[in-house]
Parts: structure tokens; C-alpha cells; sequence
């Protein structure tokens, strides 16, 4: 395989990559295969032996499962062939968050993280309460040191 696919081949790594990135429509932000993330990852596998190698297994993989793609067979993939999917699923985030459109869409400057960083806005007492609610439901979950279980 190259940088370039058959239509049937683009087709299921985009459906694949749509699945790893979904689109959010609330907030105007393309899946990973609409966005075309597809070509960075070939091109990207064209000069990379070890990803040419598991994208050829996982489309082969995904080509063979009844029903198509969805997030169930995704896992599925994710389950039986974890380094080849480990490949594929770092070059789709580095292929969709380092254009500067997306960035701008998550509100990630293009600046470097260091030295500069990005700006982090503290979260309010009413949002730490929201996320922290069900650890706090939950109640006390450890081991006791002193040989309890609390």
C-alpha cells in the first residue's frame, strides 16, 4: 500500500477515523475522515514501514467484518490487534489536531505548549462540584492500612 488507497479502501479508513474522532455539530467540528485525515495517515504510512504494515492489516481486518463499521467493531479491532490500532490511532490525532483550523475550533492556540504554555482558566467552585459529585457519591473507596477495607 501507498499514499494511495482504492475508493473502497479510503472509504473504510475514513468510516474508521470518523469513529476514532466523531464529529461534534454543536460546535461546527468535522469528524477525523470527513475532515480528510485519511491522506495524512497514508502519506504518513508511505514513509513508515511498521504503519504501512498495521494499516494493511487493520483495513484488511475491518474489510472482513460482517456489518460494518461502527464503535462496537472499532473496540473489536482495537482488542485483537492492539499495536497495529495503537499506529493508526496516534497518526489520526496527529493528523487532526495539528491542523491550525482545528485548533482554532478546540480553542488550542498554534503556539508551542512550552515555553509560552497555553492559557488554562480555573474551573468554578459549580463545575468542580459537577465533576467531583459522583467521586464523592461513591464514598471512601480503599484499602484500609491497617489491614480494613474501607
Amino acid at each position: 500500500m501507498n499514499a494511495h488507497l482504492t475508493a473502497e479502501a479510503r472509504n473504510l479508513l475514513d468510516t474508521i477515523l470518523d469513529v476514532l474522532i466523531p464529529a461534534n455539530l454543536d460546535r461546527n467540528i468535522p469528524a477525523a475522515g470527513e475532515l480528510g485525515v485519511a491522506g495524512y495517515v497514508t502519506e504518513t504510512a508511505a514513509q513508515n514501514p511498521a504503519l504501512n504494515r498495521a494499516l494493511v492489516t487493520l483495513l484488511a481486518r475491518a474489510g472482513n467484518l460482517a456489518g460494518g463499521i461502527s464503535p462496537f467493531t472499532v473496540r473489536q479491532i482495537e482488542t485483537e490487534m492492539p499495536t497495529e490500532f495503537r499506529l493508526l490511532l496516534t497518526e489520526t490525532y496527529k493528523g487532526y489536531y495539528s491542523r491550525p483550523d482545528m485548533r482554532a475550533k478546540i480553542g488550542v492556540g498554534a503556539h508551542p505548549v512550552h515555553p509560552i504554555g497555553y492559557p488554562v482558566a480555573r474551573e468554578t467552585p459549580d463545575l468542580l462540584d459537577e465533576l467531583t459529585a459522583p467521586v464523592r457519591a461513591r464514598g471512601p473507596v480503599f484499602r484500609d492500612p491497617n489491614g480494613g477495607e474501607t
